[in-house]
């Protein structure tokens, strides 16, 4: 989740808005990358495990 962050907050503040042409379909990519990352990193850190009807009523 660390490396998303850091991949975004260079995208956002760092030298690639300078980029033209066809690098910046790269930082585009880049961006959408380090969403992905994020997202990922925190679905692993915090799954969504939900418990059936069957499952909640001890026996």
């Amino acid at each position: 989740m660390l490396v998303g962050i850091t991949v975004a907050t260079w995208l956002v503040f760092g030298s690639p808005q300078d980029w033209e042409g066809g690098m910046r379909w790269l930082r585009h990519g880049l961006a959408l990358a380090s969403l992905g990352v994020i997202s990922l990193a925190a679905r692993l850190m915090f799954p969504d495990i939900q418990k059936g009807p069957s499952e909640t009523v001890p026996d």
